[in-house]
């Protein structure tokens, strides 16, 4: 055992001096190994949010149009002096051309309608030929479908089949309706017109008064 610590001993002697030695001799040590640091993460940034321009679609919703609509009249008592005529409900008919500007529209229209005179033996009637301007009011809803208001005024052409003569007279009339856009270019219209004409002249003297209320249905058609 004394022997074995002695030969230890003397390895560590050897490899001090040698290890002196070398140092003495201008030899470096080797250096010790250096720590690998790894390079910092990348920083994350987010993507700036691109932004986003928002056009009103104003362009599709103005432009030449034009319409057809029938419906049915429920006119009101024909008022002759001092009597009342019934009159049974008739198909209304109307067309007209116009331009949309997006919220506003203005058109020319015309319609016709006739209504019998109600337990007449005489198939009596009153027709109405009417040539009218009127403007609307469409209601922006953010959806494809628009109500609206409107008004118009004009001429009627007024024909009371017993009486001497027709009559050309002033006419007016107002209403509101809701559109339903169905296609890219066409929209269901669903309205109410009150149409009322001026005094009708129906000879010798005796005047007529009265006035229809008209639901109508209708396709517009926008170029």
């Amino acid at each position: 055992m004394k022997q074995t610590s002695k030969m230890v001993m003397i390895a560590v002697a050897l490899l001090a001096g040698v290890s002196g030695n070398a140092w003495a001799n201008g030899t470096e040590m080797p250096p010790e190994p250096s720590t690998y640091t790894p390079p910092p993460a990348p920083e994350y940034k987010p993507a700036p949010a691109q932004s986003v321009v928002v056009t009103k679609q104003t362009s599709r919703n103005s432009g030449p149009y034009i319409s057809g609509a029938v419906g049915i009249g429920f006119p009101e008592k024909a008022k002759l002096d001092d009597d009342e005529i019934n009159l049974d409900e008739g198909v209304v008919l109307n067309g007209a051309i116009g331009y949309n500007f997006g919220t506003a529209r203005l058109e020319g229209a015309v319609g016709y309608q006739k209504h019998d005179l109600s337990d007449d033996i005489f198939d009596d009637d009153v027709s109405l030929l009417t040539v009218m301007a009127n403007a609307y009011y469409d209601f922006d809803t953010g959806t494809e479908i628009r109500p609206y208001i409107m008004g118009g005024a004009g001429l009627a052409h007024a024909d009371m089949s017993w009486a001497s003569n027709s009559d050309d007279v002033f006419a007016w009339q107002v209403g509101a309706g809701v559109g339903f856009k169905v296609a890219d270019q066409t929209t269901l219209d669903i309205g109410y017109r009150y149409l009322k004409p001026n005094k009708i002249d129906i000879g010798e003297g005796d005047e007529a008064r009265w006035a229809v209320h008209n639901i109508m249905v209708g396709l517009r058609y926008q170029f």
